[in-house]
């Protein structure tokens, strides 16, 4: 395993470890989810698998605060000039508005450790990097314990990185 993603795997125990500790009596504690995404760079389009796992620290009638680590692949994507396969680690915190009993909006935001290979016919380049990821979404509660979401993320990247997707997600 390399440096980035061992960085970036301590980093996610750490805020774990912080947020949980200061958790409210509201909270609705641990979550899980993953979904299926459609990646698109410079070098093209792909649909990848993605997953995440957070700590909701925060839930009111109003406002819920977490923080989440996640997977995310963007791609393994080629035109005629550029092959393109990455991927990132991401940690971050979520801020939801629930609208009503089953359906909130909310947004993500944080750092991404990116993996990244590019290939031209001229060269190879590895890179390993920091970025900000950011995005958007929205949340239908199906049960109490199961919701299905839709979002969008941004990777700050120098290849352009945004993926959109579904998936489920399931609160402990």
């Amino acid at each position: 395993m390399d440096k980035t993603k061992l960085r970036a795997i301590k980093l996610v125990i750490v805020s774990l470890l912080a947020f949980g500790s200061t958790a409210s009596a509201q909270a609705d504690g641990v979550y899980i989810g993953a979904g299926i995404y459609r990646a698109d760079t410079d070098a093209g389009h792909d649909t990848t698998p993605s997953g995440f796992i957070g700590y909701n620290f925060l839930d009111t009638n109003f406002f819920m605060a977490s923080v989440e680590a996640g997977y995310y692949d963007l791609g393994n994507t080629s035109n005629n000039n550029l092959k393109l396969e990455a991927s990132a680690i991401t940690a971050g915190g979520v801020m939801a508005l629930p609208l009503g009993p089953i359906f909130e909006f909310y947004a993500k935001a944080g750092l991404a450790f990116l993996d990244a290979e590019t290939k031209t016919s001229r060269m190879r380049n590895q890179q390993n990097d920091q970025k900000a990821y950011y995005g958007v979404g929205a949340n239908l509660d199906i049960l109490d314990t199961i919701d299905i979401y839709a979002e969008y993320l941004y990777f700050d990247t120098s290849y352009d990185a945004g993926i959109a997707g579904v998936g489920i997600k399931l609160a402990f």
